[in-house]
């Protein structure tokens, strides 16, 4: 978990647009999934 953290750390100090790239990748995703939960509701 730290790893993560390191990870996320360094992102938001030295690359504020990776940073923001890959949290709205993150939510994509995780978007993505619910819309395949509900289709299997």
């Amino acid at each position: 978990m730290d790893n993560n953290k390191d990870l996320l750390d360094h992102f938001l100090n030295n690359c504020p647009v990776e940073a923001k790239n890959y949290f709205e990748n993150i939510l994509d995703k995780l978007e993505r999934i619910e819309k395949k939960i509900d289709s299997l509701k």
